[in-house]
């Protein structure tokens, strides 16, 4: 057996896997506790930063967009709380979800290519507006 027609059905074998594995998983933390944890202190983080010096500070910025990828997809699921799934298969949701976690890209290209101007872009230009869109709507909720 060739390993390439070894390789193939392991890899679609185990993204089906994971899909399942990911699909059977139920959200332990609320939305609140998300949002409070993750994505308030690393979007002060991205919003915040400027005059960005030294590698450190670059890797703090790339790294609070990194875990707003992670709380994207938290997100994307709902949380623990009551209504809180039901809430994230809405369409309203699911957009803002996705602008966020867009955003977070743009975060990353722009540390990449250690743009100070992009990172500003893209934080208030990409990031923001979803941000605030989202809380108008399911803050209250």
């Amino acid at each position: 057996m060739s390993l390439k027609k070894f390789v193939l059905p392991c890899v679609a074998i185990t993204a089906l896997v994971s899909s399942i594995a990911w699909a059977q998983l139920e959200p332990e933390l609320t939305v609140k506790e998300i949002m409070n944890a993750i994505v308030t202190p690393t979007t002060s983080t991205i919003w915040g930063a400027y005059q960005l010096q030294s590698e450190e500070e670059w890797q703090e910025v790339e790294n609070a967009a990194l875990s707003v990828i992670g709380a994207a997809n938290l997100l994307s699921a709902g949380g623990a709380g009551e209504g809180e799934v039901a809430m994230a298969a809405e369409p309203d949701w699911q957009s803002y979800n996705q602008q966020m976690l867009d955003a977070a890209r743009q975060v990353l290209l722009a540390v990449a290519a250690k743009d100070e101007e992009a990172l500003f872009n893209a934080g208030n230009d990409a990031l923001y507006p979803p941000c605030e869109s989202c809380h108008q709507q399911y803050q209250q909720r």
